[in-house]
């Protein structure tokens, strides 16, 4: 025997949900495309087909189709449809029974020994045969309209039940985020997010630091380029400077070395130690980097105690503030005296081993300048080197593409990497993702963007008019106005509440 469907729905019901032809142009017009979903790990499908308010009533139109089903042989499956509303408020509509084979054939013996046939007949179910031809089945119902059921979702509870022993399975599956209201859409917003143009650079200057920690035998200053992590540490520079004098992009305009020595000894003898080292890679870089050795310069380096204050924020060395505020107000014999004085010379001590060693260091700073690209070049440049490309000209090539498409929002995603603390680059980073609806991103953005600008307000009306706080929205725009009145976006945007704010009035009545 075939499994069989039963259908909770009746009859008369159902003839009465079949329009007139008229009717069925009328409701062409308006009815949105149906939506489909699947539950129940993915073998039923679920079209809605429509989920209106008509007056005082609901419409409940439902496609199911059950080609992927599997229904152990003695088991029942139900699905009740069910509206979700606040406050605890909800509907139970009618049943949709499936059963296993075996469970089948013990219902219809059932109907069969108590005469129930009439009955079945003129229930509120009808019973179809699963195989080809009833695949799908329409559910169709109708129930009557109260004020909760405007915020109601559409859930389709799912009952495996525990025939033959086996363990109930149950679950509740979102098909439908809400009901349609008579004669109203929901209105969706459309923001109009405002951008900078960032300034214009007329030369773009650039620099770039690296820090080198050579080793050296005990108050020398001579470079063994073979002595401990020597090879390494002169490699790395070596590669960068070499990176630099290759990229045909590049002018390079000075090269300064700056030597730091640990606040250990003697302070004329760790200044002395620190320019010596510093003229010695300045040597040995001006022989092997390709760079012309004229552009080298000297930095004054000496005691590194601003790294020494870096480096103990990082640390778990205790007093910290006591420490800094030693640091910052005595002079370098002084602070050295009270500092070994701290728990006993413990403080110092693992000062010493913790801190003092990564203070021993040579800093190379290069100083060049980028030349300025055509758009067609940048928007080449930005897929490799972007940080060689202004703000503006990245802000040009994004103007190439069509505002809020993918290539469009990545220029302004890559802008804020290369430029993270940048106030335009974050103003218009926080515009791209209020266009994807990312608003995290957004309000982070916003924190760090140019404020007290026409494009800031806007956009930060923007971000409450998705959070759907329209009171706030409006404040903004109408500050963004008052800075700038012919700014069309804003304008715009005041537009958009106005409409939202209608919709929602026609909604709640």
């Amino acid at each position: 025997m075939k499994k069989i469907i039963y259908i909770l729905s009746s009859a008369l019901l159902a003839l009465s949900l079949i329009p007139s032809a008229e009717a069925q142009q009328q409701a062409a017009a308006t009815q949105t495309s149906p939506v489909q979903t699947s539950i129940y790990e993915g073998q039923i499908s679920v079209k809605i087909v429509r989920l209106r308010q008509v007056r005082d009533s609901v419409q409940v139109l439902l496609d199911f189709d059950f080609s992927s089903l599997r229904i152990p042989t003695q088991r029942t499956l139900t699905l009740t449809p069910v509206l979700i509303g606040t406050q605890g408020k909800n509907f139970k509509l009618k049943d949709i029974v499936i059963n296993g084979k075996q469970q089948q054939k013990a219902f219809m013996r059932k109907v069969e020994l108590n005469g129930w046939t009439r009955q079945l007949r003129e229930a509120h179910y009808s019973v179809i045969s699963l195989d080809e031809s009833t695949r799908t089945f329409p559910y169709r119902q109708v129930i009557g309209f109260e004020s909760w059921m405007r915020e109601a979702r559409m859930d389709i509870i799912t009952d495996l039940c525990n025939c033959g022993g086996e363990a109930q399975q149950y679950a509740s599956e979102k098909v439908a985020n809400r009901i349609i209201l008579d004669g109203v859409e929901v209105y969706r917003v459309l923001p109009n997010v405002a951008y900078l143009r960032p300034a214009l650079e007329s030369v773009k200057a650039r620099s770039q630091s690296n820090n080198v920690f050579l080793d050296f035998p005990s108050a020398q200053t001579d470079i063994n380029p073979s002595y401990g992590n020597n090879p390494r540490e002169l490699g790395k520079i070596e590669n960068v400077m070499k990176e630099i004098q290759r990229d045909k992009n590049i002018q390079v305009r000075s090269v300064t070395i700056t030597g730091y020595a640990s606040p250990e000894g003697d302070v004329n003898l760790n200044n002395n130690l620190a320019r010596g080292r510093a003229q010695a890679l300045r040597n040995l870089l001006a022989r092997r980097s390709g760079i012309n050795p004229s552009l080298y310069r000297l930095g004054a380096g000496g005691e590194d105690w601003e790294g020494l204050i870096k480096a103990l924020q990082k640390s778990n060395i205790q007093p910290k503030q006591q420490i800094t505020s030693i640091i910052r107000y005595f002079n370098p014999v002084e602070r050295k005296t009270r500092l070994k004085a701290l728990n006993g010379g413990q403080v110092w001590q693992r000062m010493l081993v913790e801190l003092f060693p990564s203070l021993r260091r040579v800093e190379s700073k290069i100083d060049y300048t980028i030349k300025a690209f055509s758009v067609d070049e940048a928007k080449e440049v930005i897929k490799t080197r972007p940080q060689q490309l202004s703000q503006n000209e990245m802000f040009l090539v994004a103007n190439t593409y069509e505002e809020g498409s993918k290539e469009f929002l990545s220029v302004f995603e890559i802008m804020v990497r290369v430029y993270p603390n940048d106030p335009t680059a974050n103003l218009n980073a926080a515009a791209a993702a209020l266009l994807k609806k990312d608003l995290t991103s957004a309000e982070r953005f916003l924190q760090k963007s140019r404020r007290n600008t026409p494009a800031y307000y806007n956009n930060m009306g923007v971000l409450y008019l998705l959070q759907n706080n329209l009171a706030r929205a409006k404040g903004y725009f109408q500050r963004a106005l008052e800075l700038s009145p012919s700014l069309e976006v804003a304008k715009k945007n005041l537009l958009e509440i106005q409409k939202k704010q209608e919709t929602d009035s026609k909604l709640s009545n």
